[in-house]
């Protein structure tokens, strides 16, 4: 499979021909947050083949890099082919994310954002904050179908404040918990689980929240 190769390729440029030395210490350092290379490895596989995309062109460890954080990068808005995964442990430790469920689910966030590169949100500053909610409800969505517990993940958003690139953690919790139980609902109601159908519901929940992420935005924007 040639997805899988350049994969391995990429894995191998991550650890960037690291002598053997700088390898068992990575995996300490991974082990310290209860994750081994390959629990990366796969959880990253598993919510890319969630959403049937390949994988992305390069990962990223920046657990000890100042200012390194948990984010997707990307250039092309049409293409997967120049998607960059980054992470920093650490940050997500900080946030209760200390096992692997947990961990595939933020990247499950992060592949959300691959998904929707090229979508457009209505909202303030470009839609900026419903990408996030967006990305937020259909982690949600693969808790609930793949029975994943995103108990801890959302306890600690909880504690996170918002930002202008960000929402409020409480909001983004409320939508993961929706879409956790909304994908269910669909399941089980036999409506094809399409993207598009997940964002049309993710749209009626926004409306119906629409009070709320705004008064939570005026911290932010003036409007």
């Amino acid at each position: 499979d040639m997805s899988d190769n350049i994969f391995n390729q990429d894995w191998f440029r991550l650890f960037n021909h690291t002598s053997m030395d700088e390898f068992l210490k990575m995996s300490q350092r991974f082990k310290k947050f209860g994750l081994t290379p390959k629990d990366v490895e796969d959880a990253i596989k598993s919510a890319c083949d969630f959403f049937h995309i390949p994988m992305p062109r390069m990962i990223q460890d920046l657990t000890n890099v100042q200012n390194g954080q948990t984010m997707f990068v990307n250039f092309n808005p049409g293409s997967y082919e120049d998607d960059v995964l980054c992470f920093n442990m650490q940050q997500l430790v900080d946030m209760k994310v200390d096992n692997k469920d947990a961990f595939s689910l933020v990247m499950t966030h992060e592949c959300a954002h691959r998904v929707l590169q090229n979508t457009q949100f209505p909202g303030i500053n470009n839609g900026i904050w419903e990408h996030e909610l967006a990305a937020d409800f259909l982690m949600g969505c693969r808790a609930g179908l793949w029975n994943m517990d995103e108990s801890k993940l959302t306890v600690g958003l909880i504690l996170t404040n918002g930002s202008p690139t960000h929402p409020e953690g409480a909001l983004r919790a409320l939508f993961i918990r929706h879409g956790k139980y909304k994908a269910i609902e669909m399941r089980d109601n036999s409506i094809p689980l399409s993207i598009q159908n997940l964002l049309n519901e993710f749209m009626v929940y926004r409306q119906e929240n629409l009070e709320q992420i705004h008064h939570f935005q005026r911290k932010f924007y003036r409007f």
